[in-house]
């Protein structure tokens, strides 16, 4: 004991460790001298905390500000503890403290401490006295900031807490930021198959909410599409929520095509699915409303390069699709009291004609029934099918190389699609993001800039018509990482500041103004007295 309290004692700056009085009490119940205790202490100490203190002391009397050395310490210090923790000796804190150690509630309440013990818990989901920091920072309201860490799902009060803060926060929310917060959300619930079952269990009987019962769908379905982008196999989950169960032979029909190992329609099984939805006495329209079918029904439907199945069961497949997003039916509890098939016809109609012309693929075609599919447009299984061809079409190396119009086709049922969908505006837009994106290397240097204009146009058209923030953030992106020529930045924001006016949101100009102010974008746009838009917006914003 005496040998072992002494390399205790010799370790560096013992006297400053928290434990050191019941160090020395246990030398003393050893048989050490006070004497010994004095030695051992005064040779080990090196006063580092002093040094420390007193290099603070040099920046301030050098003129650096308290803010600016504090953020160097706690950088510093975090640094060390994250290269330096161990998690075995952290969890000998409870067994020898016997009881929550004074520090650990004050470093809590410190936004850099939480963040190094966030980042640690990700690193050492197995330690027990991060886990229980964790619920610490939990129980003391910072709940909010938890939604990221893993661990924070390994204990049920918690991530109970951090659920339902994210999903109240979702509901509320009203900003271009919303993005971050789901994914957050996705990453925490998707850790396990217990949180996962456990979160759309709570959201599935949430949903039956009138007020917000659709939002809370929304949220389902898309925590589910992207878990299945991660790798979960979702399909007994969804099907279980929605009560295929209870009608083996559609429940048989769909996991045969929505496993994760499959993910594939099949002939025999939409055949099924087309029969028992023609019935006089059909099944609930909700088995239909998966998005996951949805997506396979509109691929094989409206893809110009699918040609594995068998053509002759289209008018089954079609007839499935326009049955699950057109039929509407009314529920008192447990039973249906109407089936409203009143817009099935015509929208069996709107998806067959547009289908054909996407496998024709011949422009003159679709230039000849123009009208008709502007009509048809309108129907938003329709747009998402359309938006499914033109992708494949314009994504294809050649595709501008053949373009003569200064706007083709496709791009124009593409702004009409966003004219007429503000819920399709996002998928709009990663369109567009992947085709400005894209490599023409076939095409000479000025012809590769006018297309990448175009472009652009297409992306001020989404920003009218609601879609703002988003496209602003992303050309701010390309201006900041210099993905994008500043003379297409440049037009960009010539093309804003045409179609836009006074006064502008907080958001718009936290977003846009750097931008505007960056000289090597604007400098051109800007004239001597300063009449122009740009100056007028700079002005606007205080300068």
């Amino acid at each position: 004991a005496v040998v072992s309290t002494q390399s205790t004692g010799h370790q560096k700056d013992s006297i400053c460790e928290a434990s050191i009085f019941k160090t020395v009490k246990k030398y003393f119940n050893a048989g050490g001298t006070p004497e010994e205790v004095v030695n051992v202490l005064a040779e080990s100490f090196q006063g580092i905390g002093n040094l420390a203190r007193q290099l603070v002391l040099w920046l301030e009397f050098c003129g650096e500000s308290t803010s600016v050395i504090e953020r160097m310490v706690e950088d510093h210090v975090k640094d060390l503890l994250e290269e330096h923790f161990d998690p075995k000796k952290a969890d000998t804190i409870f067994s020898e403290e016997g009881d929550l150690p004074g520090w650990l509630g004050e470093m809590i309440s410190y936004p850099t401490w939480r963040n190094l013990f966030y980042s640690l818990a990700d690193k050492h989901p197995d330690c027990i006295m991060l886990n229980f920091t964790i619920k610490l920072i939990s129980d003391a309201g910072f709940t909010d900031e938890i939604s990221s860490v893993s661990t924070a799902s390994q204990q049920i009060d918690v991530f109970s807490r951090i659920l339902k803060t994210s999903v109240a926060s979702i509901l509320q929310f009203r900003g271009s930021s919303l993005e971050n917060i789901i994914s957050d959300l996705v990453k925490l619930v998707c850790s396990s198959k217990h949180t996962y079952f456990y979160t759309i269990a709570l959201l599935h009987q949430a949903s039956k909410d009138r007020g917000t019962g659709y939002k809370l769908r929304y949220l389902s379905q898309e925590l589910e599409r992207r878990a299945r982008h991660m790798g979960r196999d979702t399909c007994y989950i969804t099907l279980a929520m929605c009560g295929a169960a209870a009608y083996p032979t559609i429940y048989q029909s769909l996991t045969s095509m929505l496993t994760l190992s499959k993910n594939a329609l099949n002939s025999g099984d939409v055949t099924t699915l087309y029969h028992l939805y023609s019935e006089d006495d059909p099944p609930p329209v909700a088995f239909l409303r998966l998005p996951q079918l949805f997506e396979l029904l509109i691929d094989a439907l409206y893809s110009p390069t699918e040609r594995s199945r068998n053509t002759e069961h289209n008018d089954k497949y079609i007839y499935v699709l326009a049955y699950g997003v057109s039929v509407t039916e009314r529920w008192d509890k447990e039973e249906r009291r109407s089936i409203n098939t009143k817009r099935l016809e015509q929208t069996i109609n709107a998806i067959e004609k547009t289908h054909k012309l996407a496998k024709l693929d011949d422009m003159p075609e679709w230039l000849c029934n123009i009208e008709t599919v502007f009509k048809y447009l309108k129907y938003p299984v329709v747009s998402m099918g359309i938006i499914k061809y033109c992708k494949e079409v314009t994504m294809d190396s050649s595709y501008f190389k053949g373009v003569t119009d200064s706007v083709p086709l496709h791009l124009i049922m593409i702004d009409e699609i966003a004219n007429n969908h503000p819920l399709h505006h996002d998928t709009v837009f990663q369109f567009l993001k992947q085709l400005f994106e894209r490599s023409h290397e076939h095409l000479q240097e000025l012809e590769q800039i006018e297309i990448r204009k175009m472009i652009i146009d297409r992306m001020v058209h989404l920003l009218c018509v609601g879609h703002v923030i988003p496209v602003i953030q992303y050309m701010k992106y390309c201006l900041d990482n210099e993905t994008a020529d500043k003379s297409l930045i440049r037009h960009f924001a010539a093309e804003v500041m045409e179609v836009t006016t006074s006064p502008y949101s907080a958001e718009f100009i936290a977003e846009f103004l750097p931008i505007a102010k960056n000289p090597d974008i604007t400098a051109p746009l800007r004239n001597s007295n300063e009449s122009d838009s740009i100056s007028q917006f700079i002005e606007y914003c205080g300068g």
